[in-house]
C-alpha cells in the first residue's frame, strides 16, 4: 500500500509540474552555461530493496549536453548481510519538456560482501551489467531529482547468475543531483 501511495505522490508531483511548468530552460538541454558535473546519490529502505537500507552517493561528468559518465559507491545493509558494490556508468539524455528529461544508463557493477546468516552465512562477490531508464526533473538549475528503474539486468553472486528484463515498481530508485 505504501510503494503504491508513494508512485501516485511521485507521478502526480510530475503532472503537476508539467502543466505549471515556466519558460525557464533547464540545464540538459544544452545552453552554453550548463553545469558539467553532478554530485548526489540515493537512499533507500524496506521494501525497495532486497535489503533494509541502500546509501549510494554518486558523481558525473557530462561529455557533452546529452551524454555523461559516472559512477556510484554503494553499501546496503540488512538480512543479516551487509554488502558494497562500485558501479561506473555511461547516460543518455532525451530532453522531452522544460526541466524534464529521460535518460538512459548503460551500466556495470563490481561488489561483495558479507552474510551473517547460518543457513547460507560467508563472504560474496557480485557481478552485474545492464541498463536502466530514469526520468530527471530540474527544479532549479542546479537541483533535480531522478525515478530509474532496470530494465535489462544480469546480476552474478559468486558465479551463479540470473538475467532479468522488465519495469518492477518495487525497485524504483529515486536520486537527488546537485550540479555545478
Amino acid at each position: 500500500m505504501m510503494k503504491k501511495l508513494l508512485v501516485f505522490t511521485f507521478g502526480l508531483l510530475l503532472m503537476t509540474t508539467v502543466v505549471a511548468q515556466d519558460e525557464q530552460e533547464t540545464k540538459s538541454s544544452g545552453s552554453g552555461d550548463s553545469p558539467t558535473m553532478w554530485l548526489g546519490g540515493e537512499v533507500t529502505f524496506g521494501a525497495m530493496s532486497n535489503r533494509d537500507f541502500t546509501f549510494g552517493p554518486s558523481f558525473g561528468i557530462m561529455l557533452n549536453d546529452k551524454m555523461g559518465i559516472g559512477g556510484t559507491l554503494t553499501y546496503s545493509s540488512g538480512n543479516n548481510s551487509n554488502a558494497w558494490g562500485i558501479e561506473p556508468y555511461f547516460r543518455y539524455y532525451i530532453p522531452i519538456v522544460d526541466k524534464f528529461a529521460f535518460y538512459g544508463d548503460a551500466f556495470v557493477g563490481i561488489g561483495g560482501g558479507d552474510n551473517n546468516t547460518s543457513a547460507d552465512g560467508g563472504k560474496f562477490n557480485t557481478l552485474d551489467f545492464g541498463a536502466r531508464v530514469g526520468l530527471q526533473y530540474w527544479f532549479t538549475p542546479k537541483w533535480s531529482l531522478a525515478a530509474s528503474n532496470n530494465i535489462l539486468v544480469y546480476n552474478s553472486t559468486d558465479g551463479n547468475g540470473d538475467f532479468g528484463a522488465g519495469l518492477s515498481f518495487n525497485t524504483v530508485n529515486f536520486s537527488f543531483f546537485f550540479h555545478f
